[in-house]
């Protein structure tokens, strides 16, 4: 990107205006409606960009007329004194940056996929990636900023299906950044808590992402990007983020929208405490790190920090480690993540921001392949509705295993809608929320399997969680699926969905299906993948209100 040169013409992003299209090999080809993409830069790469620690300069991505920078460092390294600390700033550098390599992948397990396709793993791995089309400073595109997902394995920036190209010839600047996982992105421990001046610990990652849009703030102008458009998205456990963020106050005015890809659940829904979306309270976690801290054989944090990264990864993702003491998620600890979130929503705490968020056909329990038993599925009815077993077993009838496995899976995806529903009706219904929100339920189930990440299921998973990732980012062209011509058209609706939300904060244009927001009084979820179209939170209004009913009388909340 050239700092100095004048686009072509103005990048325009009209509420109305179309920001889909089929991308091929040249960025701002034709698109749906005969319109086109917002213009993509014919300058020079060779033109250095100035941010605050230096002087970087990017290379071609994977779709022309857009420029990728690789691994600018966002903050200092975490190793040493610096490991579950929050994070440091960036080292200065002089002279010109090359940002043509992607940066390291922070200490974590990697199994299942080819050597070639694994980054290096360090503890120096807070950088980021953008992509950009932008032919000035002087634009100001809208921001998409990306937080990967998954079980703390297989997690990190640079993997193919999170290649930006296609968004940002859509007319964004793309982010992807590294983040702390595992037993370093999320270790809670009484001494931690002490030193940390306030009171808690744990979330370490979740700071990594608070200090990767404050370098966003202050440096994105100079890539085309408006700091004051930003979209912070992620997935399952970036999802997570996303979530804690509009609850923090460590991140206001740092993004303007949210996306949260598989995705939220109603609070009241006992399924928080199996997903990455749940969390610990501060003891439990404290508990846990002090479990840790004996397992690997230490006696205070000073010896925790003198380990290496290589044998904390090791032991901790050892076959047979114990539970206690290797189990690592969000913690509620009262500064990254200060209330739960009921309170949040009822106490205001929640970041008024417009909202983009759904889950999956084929996931928490749903699958194509499933098979269960009638005893088993009428033993599952019982332990989980009580005396309400027979309703649920008169709405879900089943006589035989067929019909049990099928009636299941029918149960949790209406579940899966009406929770995520119900969730939208808390932030709407939540004092002083002007906000609008759109929420999906994914369809379809990508072809084949993906060689590039270990963690993908294989064909036959269906709509599994995180299928969803591809079509958003518009990118089949970076992963080696048999993608078809259907797969290509629905990543490019959904990508244009994408890209008009982060410029706008509603997904809508006129060559798109209409995507209505969410209204409390009408239980509807906007179906993506298969078909583009609203359909109804359950299958009918009986088996909705009993869900409702179940989910509302739940005790335990988050």
């Amino acid at each position: 990107m050239a700092a100095d040169a004048a686009p072509d013409e103005p990048a325009g992003f009209g509420r109305r205006g179309f920001l889909g299209g089929a991308v091929g090999a040249t960025a701002g080809a034709a698109l749906l409606g005969g319109l086109t993409a917002a213009p993509a830069s014919a300058a020079p790469r060779s033109i250095p960009v100035r941010t605050q620690s230096g002087l970087v300069v990017g290379v071609p991505a994977a779709l022309d007329g857009i420029t990728v920078y690789k691994g600018i460092p966002y903050a200092a390294s975490t190793a040493g004194e610096n490991r579950w600390r929050a994070p440091r700033p960036a080292p200065s550098w002089t002279g010109v940056r090359p940002a043509d390599t992607w940066g390291a992948a922070c200490p974590q397990p990697v199994t299942g996929i080819a050597a070639d396709k694994v980054p290096s793993l360090s503890e120096d791995c807070l950088n980021l990636n953008i992509w950009t089309g932008a032919a000035s400073s002087r634009e100001r595109r809208p921001v998409f900023v990306w937080i990967y997902g998954g079980r703390n394995s297989a997690m990190w920036a640079s993997q193919p299906v999170y290649d930006g190209a296609n968004l940002a010839a859509k007319g964004a600047v793309v982010v992807t950044f590294n983040h702390r996982v595992g037993a370093f992105g999320n270790l809670a421990h009484p001494e931690l808590s002490a030193e940390s001046g306030h009171g808690g610990s744990g979330n370490w990652g979740v700071l990594d992402t608070v200090a990767a849009l404050r370098w966003i703030r202050r440096n994105i102008a100079a890539f085309g990007g408006d700091p004051d458009r930003v979209t912070l998205a992620g997935w399952s456990h970036g999802s997570s983020f996303v979530n804690i963020l509009m609850i923090s106050k460590l991140a206001r005015g740092l993004f303007h929208r949210a996306l949260l890809a598989a995705g939220v659940q109603y609070t009241k829904d006992p399924a928080l405490g199996r997903v990455a979306g749940g969390y610990d309270t501060l003891a439990t976690a404290e508990a846990n790190g002090s479990a840790f801290t004996a397992y690997m054989g230490a006696s205070s944090l000073s010896d925790l920090r003198a380990l290496s990264a290589d044998g904390i990864v090791a032991k901790v993702y050892a076959p047979g480690a114990p539970a206690a003491g290797t189990d690592f998620g969000n913690v509620l600890d009262g500064y990254v993540l200060p209330t739960t979130y009921t309170d949040a929503m009822t106490s205001r705490a929640e970041y008024d921001v417009p909202v983009l968020t759904g889950n999956n056909k084929d996931e928490n329990g749903a699958s194509p392949t499933l098979t269960m038993t009638a005893a088993a599925y009428r033993a599952f009815a019982a332990s989980t509705f009580g005396d309400r077993a027979e309703e649920f077993l008169t709405l879900y009838q089943a006589a035989t295993d067929t019909e049990a496995a099928a009636q299941y899976n029918a149960y949790a995806r209406d579940e899966e809608r009406v929770s995520t529903f119900l969730w939208g009706t808390q932030f709407r219904n939540a004092a002083g929320s002007r906000s609008p929100v759109y929420n999906y339920w994914w369809t379809h189930a990508p072809p084949g399997s993906d060689t590039t990440n270990p963690i993908e299921p294989a064909n036959g998973a269906g709509a599994y969680h995180g299928a969803e990732k591809y079509y958003l980012f518009g990118n089949l062209y970076g992963t080696d699926r048999p993608w078809t011509d259907e797969d290509h058209t629905i990543a490019d609706i959904t990508s244009s969905y994408v890209a008009n939300f982060a410029a706008t904060g509603n997904p809508n244009s006129r060559s798109l299906p209409a995507w209505p927001a969410l209204r409390t009084t009408r239980p509807l979820s906007m179906e993506l993948g298969d078909t583009f179209a609203p359909r109804a939170a359950a299958d009918t209004d009986a088996k909705y209100a009993f869900l409702t009913s179940y989910l509302e009388s739940q005790k335990t909340e988050y």
